[in-house]
């Protein structure tokens, strides 16, 4: 499975790293700078430019913040915690606790099960 990564996520990287690499050139930023503004590896900078899978997520998340693009990436997300596909396993105002509290519970497999 490390082999696979869906056609369909690599094309949505690429398009961001794309995003990324324009809205840095707009913002007159070298890579120097953006690299060293938050913190992040000048060769990581370059891996989400190019829209590689194998960047860990808190530097890709500070890169769009920094830009200015999280809405932009994400504005899908825009009253998620609303949606059906999350109310319906919370009961209260504080959807994340709610919901980080939840556990899948598998039933232990009985011996006639094999």
């Amino acid at each position: 499975m490390n082999d696979y990564f869906p056609v369909a996520c690599a094309d949505t990287l690429s398009k961001i790293g794309l995003l990324v690499k324009a809205r840095r050139l707009a913002q007159g930023l070298r890579q120097a700078d953006l690299t060293q503004a938050i913190g992040v590896s000048p060769h990581t900078l370059r891996k989400i430019e190019s829209g590689s899978e194998r960047v860990d997520l808190r530097s890709f998340m500070l890169v769009l913040w920094r830009l200015g693009l999280t809405e932009v990436a994400f504005n899908t997300l825009d009253g998620i915690e609303h949606s059906s596909e999350i109310a319906r396993f919370t009961q209260d105002e504080d959807a994340h606790a709610s919901l980080a509290s939840k556990r899948v519970r598998l039933s232990k497999p009985k011996p006639g099960d094999f």
